[in-house]
C-alpha cells in the first residue's frame, strides 16, 4: 500500500508540472496547501571524504561517492600582522632608521679618527661614545645623502663614555631617532646594530648587522646591554635599535682580555642615555 501510495502522489506531481508549463503560467496563482506527511528517512546520504584547493583557488570537495565538486573560490582568513621589520628581514625599519645615523670623522694628533652616532634633535644634535670624539680638533659628520658639515662638542663624559655633539648647520629638520625604554626589549630579543665600521676605509652607506639580547649585566661597575652583534672599530657611539625601530643603546665595546673571545660585546642601554640627552640636549 505504502508503494501504492507515493506511485500515485508522484504521478499527480508529474500531471501538475505539466499543465504549469503548458499553459497555466497566465492564470492566479492558487494557495498553498497543507503541508504532506514527512516519509520514512531515506538510505544514509553522501558524506564529504576530502577537501582541497586547486591551483586556480577553488575548493574541490570529493564526495563518498567518487564524484568531485567544484565549490568555487575560496579565500582563508587573513593571517597574524606582526608589524614591520618582524620575521626574516628588517628592511623596513632599516629604511627608517638608516638617515638618522651619521659617520664622524674627528682629526686628532697624528691623523684622522672615525666613528657614528646618531641623530636625537632636529636641530642637529648628534649623540656619540665619548671615545670617538676625544682629542679631536676638527669634527666632520657625514650624513646619509653625502652631505658633510662640521660639528663641535657640547659635551663629553669619559665615565659614561658619552658625548653630544651638534651640526654647524641652522636647520632644523635632521631626522631624528625614536628613543626607546628598557620595557621595549628583553633578552632574546632581535636587535639590530648600524654604524661604519672602518671608518673612512669602508666608504659608502651605514653597515647595518643583526643578533640578539645575549644577557643584561653589570660589566666594570656599569649596566650593559651584552649583544652578539659585531662592533668593530668605527662602530663605536653608533644605534642599536628593536625590530620596531627605537634605539634602545650605543654599541661600545667588544670584551677583549687577550682571550680567544667572540660574539660578547657591550651596548650603553637606553637607561643611561635618555638622562643624558635630556640634561645635554638643550630645549
Amino acid at each position: 500500500m505504502k508503494k501504492t501510495w507515493m506511485s500515485a502522489i508522484t504521478a499527480l506531481l508529474s500531471i501538475v508540472t505539466f499543465f504549469s508549463i503548458a499553459g497555466c503560467s497566465s492564470g492566479t496563482a492558487g494557495a498553498q496547501g497543507p503541508a504532506g506527511p514527512s516519509g520514512a528517512a531515506g538510505a544514509a546520504g553522501i558524506s564529504v571524504s576530502s577537501a582541497s584547493v586547486n591551483g586556480s583557488g577553488h575548493l574541490i570537495l570529493t564526495m563518498s561517492s567518487g564524484q568531485t565538486i567544484d565549490a568555487g573560490s575560496v579565500v582563508g582568513p587573513a593571517g597574524i600582522s606582526t608589524g614591520p621589520g618582524t620575521g626574516d628581514s628588517f628592511a623596513a625599519v632599516i629604511a627608517q632608521v638608516e638617515p638618522k645615523i651619521v659617520r664622524i670623522d674627528c682629526t686628532v694628533t697624528g691623523g684622522l679618527d672615525s666613528g657614528s652616532g646618531t641623530i636625537v634633535d632636529a636641530r642637529g644634535y648628534i649623540l656619540t661614545n665619548a671615545h670617538v670624539v676625544a682629542g679631536a680638533t676638527a669634527i666632520k659628520v657625514t650624513l646619509k645623502d653625502g652631505t658633510i658639515l662640521a660639528a663641535t662638542v657640547i659635551h663629553s663624559d669619559t665615565a659614561l663614555d658619552m658625548a653630544v655633539i651638534k651640526l654647524t648647520s641652522t636647520r632644523t629638520d635632521f631626522p631624528v631617532i625614536t628613543l626607546g625604554t628598557m620595557s621595549d626589549f628583553a633578552l632574546g630579543d632581535e636587535i639590530v646594530a648600524g654604524g661604519f665600521p672602518m671608518g673612512t676605509s669602508l666608504p659608502g652607506p651605514a653597515s647595518f648587522t643583526q643578533g640578539i639580547v645575549s644577557a643584561l649585566r653589570t660589566y666594570g661597575g656599569s649596566p650593559w646591554i651584552q649583544i652578539d652583534v659585531a662592533v668593530n672599530p668605527g662602530n663605536s657611539g653608533g644605534c642599536l635599535f628593536t625590530e620596531t625601530g627605537k634605539m634602545i643603546g650605543i654599541p661600545s665595546a667588544g670584551i677583549d682580555d687577550g682571550s680567544d673571545f667572540e660574539d660578547i660585546n657591550l651596548a650603553i642601554p637606553i637607561s643611561l642615555i635618555s638622562p643624558f640627552i635630556t640634561a645635554w640636549v638643550p630645549k
